[in-house]
């Protein structure tokens, strides 16, 4: 029987377990963490799985040869074409064999591609996600909280607003669990039912390698046999690594502690080929203070309450920058912008800017409408005051509220183009009279200091379909694999929907850990 060893206990590991498990090795999962999940966990648990066999009863025809064209659309940056097209060819299939090994029962979410008016885009029901399901006491506790999801909601059920707050409650006290924390619970019972160990605590400190085979894990003194499969995310925890590849400022990284390159150190030392290592899962980001995760600051992906009416983003100037409605991955590479004139990036500091109507009638992170406002949201009865208080120019910040206000008037918006697309208009509110465009005018007014974060970062050892890792001097390393951000992404700068992360790592972990079984 053949051995093999996963680094790390996300989406990515656990599904290269349960694979390599199906296929007959002996699977063992070390975490380093003291609970199991990553960044994984604390998602939203879509996977953006094209063509998945669930579209066309929504209405949505979709096929892999237009998965392809999508994505070469798309294409920008350090791509990898043969992965791209292995991912589009194998997401149907590793879809159904997830729902069928695993027991995820997935449920389409009708979320618009981020670039859907491309060539081979669909207006929605390429992501899936996992159905709510119960979870025992002692599995709970045995996967990682997420301070960023206080109900046991699914995402179909945000996306559309139809829920019902009784059976919400009744999951509650049912010990249901969804999104990322769902997936995380099947691919744990699906991988201890097939014979994996899984341990938590764990830290690796090194490869065992032999004759340049790499062979094992090294923990302390011992190690465990193996063929080894790095899932242990990226480096975006760790500042030097951040400052020596990514190519602006990223100080809101909004996954878990942990991701401090472990992976990437591991396969550098076994001479990989690295790829892609200037990019991340880009995203603007918020922090309340006193927040924290595992000890170290808890950054807060800023996703719909940018698209919201009677709002808009500026930068450290007091200027638009980008079309506030768009994907999070575009515009936090917004926030990367350099200013070769003023030598600076300007929106690496940015404010999201709304009114007394926006703050009666949306959330924002933590807060809800009717909570009282809290230190960390700056509130001034003037433009100029607030302007003084978050130390932009008051005659910038007036004039590109002013000029906001005439675009809303007149419906469009031909700065940036915000509500034009699909994807817009859908993380809007379909309830207000344009459902993203709505003039900031009301006071007192408000605004909250947004962060250019990341999800995760993108770079690391190229692998090939298999998930095995390259040599920089060519040809494959015998016995080591890497899979999700412990592996450089073949999608280069692009982002296609949301699930976008774990939807092809999901399909990478199926190849790797059926190949390392093998």
């Amino acid at each position: 029987m053949s051995s093999v060893v996963v680094v790390g206990s996300g989406a990515a590991g656990l599904t290269a377990a349960v694979a390599a498990a199906q296929s007959g090795a002996e699977v063992t999962v070390v975490e380093r963490a003291p609970v199991l999940g990553g960044t994984t966990a604390l998602s939203g648990g879509l996977a953006w799985m094209p063509a998945n066999r669930l579209m066309a009863a929504e209405g949505v025809d979709d096929s892999p040869a237009e998965a392809r064209e999508y994505l070469q659309a798309l294409r920008l940056g350090d791509v990898d074409d043969e992965l791209l097209d292995y991912f589009a060819n194998q997401a149907p299939a590793v879809a159904d064999w997830l729902d069928s090994t695993t027991g995820l029962s997935w449920q389409t979410v009708p979320y618009p591609d981020y670039h859907p008016e491309l060539p081979g885009g669909k207006p929605g029901h390429r992501p899936l996600e996992p159905q709510p399901r119960e979870a025992s006491p002692e599995l709970d506790h045995r996967i990682r909280t997420a301070p960023n999801v206080t109900a046991p909601i699914t995402y179909r059920e945000l996306a559309t607003g139809d829920f019902d707050r009784a059976e919400v409650a009744d999951r509650s006290s049912r010990g249901v669990i969804t999104m990322g924390r769902s997936m995380i619970a099947s691919l744990v019972e699906a991988a201890e039912a097939l014979g994996a160990a899984i341990l938590t605590g764990v830290g690796v400190d090194g490869l065992a390698q032999s004759g340049g085979t790499v062979n094992g894990v090294r923990i302390g003194p011992d190690v465990i046999t193996g063929r080894v499969i790095l899932a242990s995310g990226g480096f975006e925890r760790d500042p030097a690594l951040v400052r020596a590849f990514l190519p602006g400022p990223m100080t809101g990284p909004v996954g878990a502690p942990g991701m401090d390159g472990t992976a990437l150190r591991l396969s550098l030392a076994a001479g990989a080929e690295l790829g892609n290592m200037a990019e991340a899962w880009w995203c603007p980001a918020m922090t309340v203070p006193g927040e924290a995760i595992d000890g170290e600051p808890f950054h807060r992906l800023v996703l719909t309450e940018r698209a919201r009416p009677r709002s808009l983003m500026v930068d450290s100037r007091g200027r638009r920058f980008a079309n506030e409605a768009r994907n999070y991955n575009d515009v936090g590479r917004a926030m990367q912008a350099f200013d070769p004139t003023g030598f600076q990036y300007p929106a690496a500091t940015a404010w999201l800017v709304f009114d007394s109507g926006y703050r009666r009638r949306y959330h924002l992170g933590p807060l809800r409408r009717d909570g009282s406002d809290p230190g960390w949201l700056h509130r001034a009865d003037s433009l100029a005051e607030l302007a003084e208080a978050i130390g932009v120019d008051p005659d910038e910040l007036a004039a590109s509220v002013v000029r906001f206000n005439q675009l809303v008037g007149s419906g469009d918006d031909p700065d940036f183009g915000r509500g034009r697309s699909i994807y817009d208009r859908f993380v809007g509110d379909p309830t207000a009279p344009h459902p993203t465009l709505g003039p900031v005018e009301e006071p007192p007014f408000y605004a909250v200091r947004l962060h250019p974060g990341c999800l995760g970062t993108k770079g690391g050892p190229r692998t090939d379909i298999h998930g095995q890792v390259r040599h920089q001097e060519g040809g494959l390393i015998e016995g080591l694999y890497a899979v999700g951000n412990a592996a450089a992404s073949p999608l280069g700068a692009a982002y296609p929907g949301a699930g976008g992360t774990i939807g092809p790592m999901l399909v990478a972990a199926h190849a790797a850990g059926t190949a390392a079984a093998s």
